[in-house]
């Protein structure tokens, strides 16, 4: 994923995480919509089968890059479901940092 980037710099600029971490992706702040539409301006089928980038999904962390502002994106896998439920694609791209939080994966029943 980094072959085309030459870091000469002492500090990393990039990091892999191996094993990927679990994470969780607010979709808001990671895609996010235009919500150019009014509700009432949407078929029903669009609102049921067209993909919902709201809340928040778990994801798998794969590394971690600085851009020039000093700010972070992450590289993620996820899934982004419909409306309803009934569909899902699965993507991994760059996210800004501020849409990752740490996955608590412990048993809570134990």
């Amino acid at each position: 994923m980094f072959e085309y980037w030459d870091d000469a710099f002492s500090a990393p600029l990039r990091r892999v995480v191996d094993p990927p971490r679990p994470v969780l992706v607010d979709l808001n702040k990671a895609i996010g919509s235009d919500g150019a539409f009014r509700a009432d301006a949407v078929s029903m089928r669009v609102r049921k089968a067209g993909l919902d980038t709201t809340g928040v999904v778990p994801g798998l962390l794969y590394a971690w890059a600085e851009c020039c502002d000093g700010s972070w994106i992450g590289l993620v896998w996820f899934a982004i479901h419909s409306r309803a439920g009934e569909g899902r694609i699965e993507t991994r791209q760059w996210v800004p940092g501020r849409a990752l939080s740490p996955r608590d994966t412990r048993n809570r029943h134990s």
